[in-house]
């Protein structure tokens, strides 16, 4: 397909990266220095020009006959805007419009509303994975896959557990959900039936939403999580802000931010939220503010220097938890050095539901937060030599773990005496697995990225 990116901001380049493996794309960007970026990191055609001007627009479209535009420039008003445009221009053209603030999200072509037929919000995706690595207090990584209203998340063993020393296949674990993998130092076991529980494990499982808070309860929760102190009062503090006061349990949620109007802005805003205004990196506020007391610590600010420096003040206090949202990719590292578990990467989150939604359609899910692991489906098909197999009798090639089958729009968790049937969707977990034998197995295109 051919697909014209306008901005070549986080997003846009985001976006571009993912989608110029497989598609021809044109990226239109006003800012010299971004379109100077973009053309020397990406293999991409790269236009220097305004994108938000209707007649760019039509040239653009026209010059290479676009399939899809993206619209991915800070103005959310003007990504609705070039949307509009786009198809009075080409009405059969695919339009996306990323969008950051919440209040600007309208209904898509599909759901009735002209213009545009698929909206990506990074923000209010990082909101609800935020949230929701908040209220399980054993999970460090948590994704929703919405289309299937299916999660998959990351669970670390402490010492004091009950669970250590306990064999996977004897835990009453919830019937929705499968154990995919244990991560145990640099070790990764996908074959973990018979794997024997240890303190320091990370626990990865998929089932439904339900499942994950029904796990996190087997792990053992020691103190509830009530207390919650958001730093930094961007879209994303907000949101997630909203979304933990909505729960019918007591929660006590407090902000802090820095600049006075965004302060004034965020308690006009929000109920039964304490809103600070005050420099959150500076000690004596977080005392004064007593957020050592907090269960947990999210730091969501714009600015990831600050957001570091307010994660490694929460780690010498001591607090149980702490997610941070970082921009820039190159910080990943320098968070995880610190000791940062839950860590949520702008670009993954954009390159996920890009990748979901633009290259492989159904069959692309997510992009794991390690490198080289993988969560996608494959259909079963007259190419796939598992037709009418037992998973039990297959010979499964290292690095791959079936994790789950939808049959007939169910999702089923496979057993040992499962048996593959025609067209069934086969939901896979893979680390470090060999391509060829991948597709030697299941006869059907896989992602470029293994």
């Amino acid at each position: 397909m051919k697909i014209v990116i306008v901005g070549a901001g986080n997003v846009g380049f985001t976006s571009a990266e993912a989608l110029s493996k497989v598609h021809d794309v044109l990226i239109v960007e006003k800012d010299a220095a971004k379109a100077e970026n973009a053309k020397a990191m990406l293999s991409v055609s790269v236009l220097h020009e305004d994108g938000s001007n209707p007649k760019v627009i039509e040239a653009t479209i026209k010059r290479i006959d676009a399939d899809i535009i993206i619209s991915a420039i800070p103005d959310d008003g003007h990504n609705l805007f070039i949307c509009f445009m786009a198809k009075r221009i080409k009405p059969g053209i695919k339009t996306v419009a990323c969008l950051r603030d919440p209040d600007f999200i309208t209904k898509t072509l599909k759901e009735g509303y002209d213009g545009v037929d698929l909206l990506i919000s990074p923000e209010l995706i990082t909101s609800e994975k935020i949230e929701k690595l908040a209220i399980l207090e054993n999970a460090v990584t948590y994704d929703h896959i919405s289309r299937m209203d299916i999660a998959l998340a990351t669970f670390k063993i402490e010492e004091n557990c009950d669970l250590v020393g306990k064999v996977i296949l004897d835990l009453d674990t919830p019937p929705d959900c499968s154990i995919v993998a244990i991560y145990r130092g640099e070790d990764v076991i996908l074959n973990n039936e018979t794997a024997e529980i240890h303190a320091g494990d990370m626990i990865r499982v998929l089932g439904s939403p339900e499942s994950m808070v029904a796990f996190n309860r087997l792990i053992g929760v020691e103190k509830e999580a009530k207390e919650f102190v958001i730093l930094g009062a961007s879209a994303v503090g907000i949101e997630v802000a909203k979304r933990l006061v909505q729960s019918n349990r007591k929660r006590i949620v407090k902000i802090i931010e820095d600049d006075p109007d965004v302060s004034r802005n965020a308690a006009r805003e929000l109920d039964n939220v304490a809103v600070v205004n005050g420099d959150f990196i500076d000690p004596a506020v977080l005392r004064s503010e007593n957020v050592q007391r907090a269960d947990v610590i999210i730091t969501v600010s714009s600015i990831d220097e600050r957001n570091l420096l307010a994660c490694i003040a929460g780690l010498r206090s001591g607090t149980r938890k702490i997610i941070s949202k970082y921009s820039n990719r190159e910080y990943e590292k320098i968070f995880r050095y610190t000791g940062i578990e839950s860590i949520i990467g702008y670009h993954r989150v954009i390159y996920n539901e890009i990748t979901k939604n633009l290259i492989f359609d159904e069959n692309a899910i997510l992009a794991i937060d390690r490198d080289n692991e993988f969560f996608f489906s494959v259909t079963i098909d007259d190419g796939s030599v598992l037709r009418n197999t037992h998973l039990g009798d297959i010979n499964m090639p290292e690095g791959i773990r079936v994790a789950a089958i939808v049959r007939e729009g169910i999702i089923e968790y496979p057993r040992l005496n499962t048996v593959f049937r025609d067209r069934d969707k086969v939901l896979l977990f893979t680390h470090m697995v060999n391509p060829v034998k991948l597709s030697r197995l299941f006869g059907h295109k896989t992602p470029l990225e293994l």
